[in-house]
Formats: structure tokens, sequence, C-alpha cells
């Protein structure tokens, strides 16, 4: 075994909570030069005893997604989410987890994405409807609000068989808990549980909607089936044994999966649609691509026809991935990237400094999506990895890159896009990445007729 070198490189620190305070500000800035002053494996500083790393190597993070998983759980800034998330499986650890995902997986299987597909072109169509009088006008679209409202219709479809109007007060009272888990995301002092605060009465009440709407969806769906995904987990049964979901498992299961149902692939499809936008070469390859399906929807067996958009949503994820952070607790002492990791360490995986690194990707910054096409040079398996990686990759990963992939392609069928003048393609790190500024897109029918009709 090679040497072990005392302490990784990384900037001077403040006592005791220099850790969190390196990522204050900009992290994605800081992010990007930390990597290039200090490397792959960062000591970030301590915090209350314990070390933090920021980790952009590809090799440091398949040996902690992957190898030694088994030696790593949910880090701090994932464990302050229990209070939303509850016992939902994106926090749970070991064979609790496992059953959990065992229960939860069919809802992810191919044969259930196949028969959304069709949904989401469905859902892609209503909302070119929504647009066309705003095209003729020549009126800018607002693309993340946009793609909000089209991944949440499709996501309270698909999991509750229910419409916007149906679960407004849940979709509300969300908002308002994710906006201020972003505003709490690296906060370094916090009130005790016991001191008044109007804001944490405001988040209390919020999480008495969530909690009495789904609990009213659970027992509407436990007595019919109506093909919904919730219907399904109701139904769900441990192969292994240990029965299904009760009541407050139910609860906390459809809340994860329905925040990345729709928050994370809202985001991904307007910086999507905006970099095409802003690229016409690119565009003009993904319309060509399109336009060999004629004019029928696009649909499940379309998708390895539809290398190049699926290459354009690729390389929207590497610039702009929804998930920028991953974060580990050591549970033992380890070794990583040739560095010793002390039990209780906590480290910050990030997606986005890795694909941002120009040792792994050339011009990082430029916009290509030729990267993703067979002839692109190979990379380190963990060089990309909107979703994750290992054996707790998101479950949900090729449902959303099919709702994706499919609403891209039909979207290209019906128009042509530009940016509004001063459009700005920025992201700002919140619990997820969203657009800085807004993302305003100028579309064109494609065929003068779509005007008149659809």
């Amino acid at each position: 075994m090679a040497a072990v070198t005392p302490r990784a490189p990384g900037p001077p620190a403040v006592p005791v909570i220099g850790g969190m305070l390196q990522l204050r500000g900009d992290p994605l800035r800081r992010i990007r030069t930390l990597r290039a002053r200090h490397g792959g494996f960062v000591r970030l500083g301590p915090l209350a005893g314990r070390d933090v790393y920021l980790v952009t190597d590809p090799a440091a993070i398949r040996h902690v997604l992957l190898d030694g998983y088994k030696h790593y759980k949910k880090g701090l800034p994932a464990q302050r989410l229990k209070p939303v998330l509850g016992q939902g499986s994106l926090l749970l650890e070991g064979e609790v987890w496992r059953r959990r995902r065992r229960l939860v997986q069919p809802a992810f299987h191919r044969q259930k994405i196949a028969s959304l597909a069709a949904a989401f072109v469905e859902g892609a169509d209503a909302m070119l409807e929504r647009w066309r009088p705003a095209i003729d006008r020549g009126q800018a679209l607002d693309a993340r609000d946009e793609m909000l409202r089209l991944t949440m219709g499709l996501t309270l479809r698909n999991m509750f068989r229910a419409e916007l109007a149906e679960v407004r007060p849940l979709v509300e009272a969300w908002q308002h808990i994710y906006d201020e888990l972003s505003r709490n995301r690296l906060r370094l002092v916090r009130l005790p549980a016991w001191v008044p605060s109007k804001r944490r009465d405001a988040s209390a009440a919020a999480m008495a909607t969530v909690h009495r709407v789904l609990g009213e969806l659970i027992r509407a769906r436990a007595a019919t089936d109506d093909g919904s995904v919730l219907a399904m987990l109701l139904r769900a049964r441990d192969e292994e044994g240990g029965g299904g979901l009760d009541e407050a498992e139910l609860r906390d299961e459809v809340m994860t999966i329905f925040v990345g149902g729709y928050e994370t692939s809202s985001n991904a499809l307007a910086f999507a649609l905006a970099l095409l936008a802003d690229h016409p070469e690119a565009a003009a390859r993904q319309r060509a691509e399109v336009d060999a399906l004629g004019d029928r929807p696009p649909g499940m067996a379309d998708l390895p026809a539809l290398a190049y958009t699926r290459a354009a949503l690729d390389e929207a994820l590497r610039l702009f991935p929804p998930s920028w952070m991953i974060t580990r607790e050591a549970l033992v002492d380890d070794e990583v990237a040739g560095f010793p990791v002390r039990r209780g360490s906590q480290l910050f995986i990030s997606s986005y400094g890795v694909h941002h690194a120009p040792d792994l990707w050339p011009d990082p910054e430029r916009y290509d999506p030729t990267r993703f096409l067979g002839d692109a040079p190979e990379r380190p398996r963990f060089a990309y990895l909107p979703f994750g990686g290992g054996p707790r990759i998101c479950l949900g990963d090729q449902y959303a890159l099919t709702e994706m992939t499919l609403i891209l392609a039909r979207l290209a069928q019906r128009l042509t896009f530009e940016l509004a003048p001063g459009c700005r393609i920025e992201a700002q790190a919140h619990v997820g990445l969203r657009p800085r500024y807004p993302l305003r897109v100028i579309g064109r029918w494609r065929d003068p007729a779509s005007s008149a009709q659809n």
C-alpha cells in the first residue's frame, strides 16, 4: 500500500467552523476555484471537531459512492432534510434502505416508464396549445416557469392521478418548504427548537398541510387502484418478507419522489431548452434528427433514434447538474485519494465541480453535445454523475431522462427557439441548481399552419 499523506491539501481555514465557511457566498465559483488550486480532494477545514472535504476526483468519488459505500452514510446537510422527508428512501441507511428500495423500485421499471411515455408527450402538446397566443404575438416565455408547470403536472398525474387544482395546497406548501431549505442550506447557527420564530411557525404549518393532503390521497388510493404510482406503492410487498409500507412510510416516500419528480427535471429542461436556443447549429442538428420521425409523436421506441437530443440533454446536465452536491459522512476511519479520512468526516461530492474540471472536460464551459455521442473520448466512470452513482444512484434517473428527452423532441418538432434579448444562462445553488436569471425564450412555429392548428 502506498504511503498515506498526513493531510489533504486545502485553503487556510478558520478554527471550529472553517469547513462550512469555504463554500459560502457563491459556492459554484468557489468549487471551481478550490479544485483548480488544490486538486480533486480538498480539505475545507474543521466543523465542530470533524473534517470537511470537497471531492471532485472521479476515483475518489468511485471509492465513496461505489467501492466503499458501506463505510459511509448521508452527510449532515442531507440529514437536515429529515424534518421534511422523514423516513423517505433518500435518507434511510443499511438494511432499512435496501428493503425500501426493493419496494419502490418497481414504480421505475422500464415497463412502467414505457406506460407513461405517451403522457409525457401529451403534456408537451397541452403546453404548446397553451403557448399558442404568446408565440403568435412573438412574446417571450420563461422556460423555467413553463417547464416547472409541465413537470409538476406530469408528476401529479403519474403520482396521484390528480390535477393541480385538486392538490394546490400541497404544491404551495412544498414550495414554501423548499424555499426555506434553500435559505438555510449553509446556515451555521440555528435557533433552538423551543425558540419562537415566525418562519419556523410558517414551515410547521406548511408541513402540516403536506401531511394532511398526502394522508387524504393515501386513504383515497387505498380504496381503489387507479394505476397511479401511489396506488402501486400502497400495494407493494417485499418479496423477501416484511410486508408493505405503513401510512407514515408511504407519506415520506411519496414526498421524496414528488420532490425529485418535478423540481430537478424542470430546471434541467429549462437549461437544455435555453442552451439549444443559444446555439443555432446544435438546434438545427436536433431538428434534423426529429424530422426523421415525421409528424408523429415521439415514443419510447424512438429513444435510440434520438441520440443527438439525448446528447444535448446530457450536455445541459453536465453544465448545470440539478443535484450539484452529494454529501456523505464517514462511518469508519478510511483512506481516500491517498489521504486519511477520520470517522465522522463530512465529504461534499460535487457533480458540478467534476463536470467543470478542464482535465476531464476540455474547454468545460463550452456547450458541446458531441461530447456524449458515440465517437467521444472515453472518460472515467464518475466523471459524469448528474444523478449520483453507485448503489444509491437516483431511482428515477431513467424516468427523468425519458421524460426530458421526449419533451425536448416534441418541442423541436413544433418550434424553433431563440433567447430573448438580454437573457443570461447562469446557475445559482439552492437545494438544487436553479437558473440565476429568468431563462426567457422566444418560440416560432416551424410549420406556419401551426399558428392556426397544433
